[in-house]
């Protein structure tokens, strides 16, 4: 009785491991090549889209000549998250806005979601993953 005690104590101290999920980004409707896409993504309403520093991952593709961008998230796991991109043309990591804040460079959230007149808002681009998945996002220009 003793040894299956044990045996039971040392099974409730293993680790539990991560699923091995991913979620893998499609980015269609890119202009041209030049530059780069930006992702950010975002766990927390806080901050979400433009503040990046709250993002818990930035991830930068090379636009490929097929204009073609995948993004691969790895070992996410399960939650609500939200994600950001950017089509950031002059390579200089950041949106580039008008005096009147409109994006200059190409922009795109989760769920294809849109903004009226400011950035989408985390409650239309939130999603919740529990398994792999596979999306495709269609980058808008303003």
């Amino acid at each position: 009785m003793k040894l299956h005690l044990i045996l039971f104590i040392l099974l409730l101290s293993v680790p539990i491991y991560a699923q091995d999920y991913q979620l893998t980004i499609h980015v269609d409707n890119l202009k041209h090549t030049q530059g780069h896409v930006i992702l950010d993504l975002f766990n927390d309403k806080k901050g979400y889209p433009m503040k990046t520093d709250n993002a818990i991952l930035r991830k930068v593709v090379d636009i490929p000549t097929s204009g073609k961008v995948v993004f691969t998230l790895e070992n996410l796991n399960p939650g609500e998250y939200a994600f950001a991109l950017i089509h950031d043309e002059n390579s200089n990591h950041a949106l580039d806005v008008n005096f009147l804040r409109i994006p200059k460079e190409g922009a795109a959230a989760s769920n294809n979601a849109k903004g009226f007149m400011s950035p989408p808002s985390y409650k239309d681009a939130k999603f919740n993953f529990s398994q792999s998945a596979e999306v495709t996002i269609h980058m808008l220009y303003f």
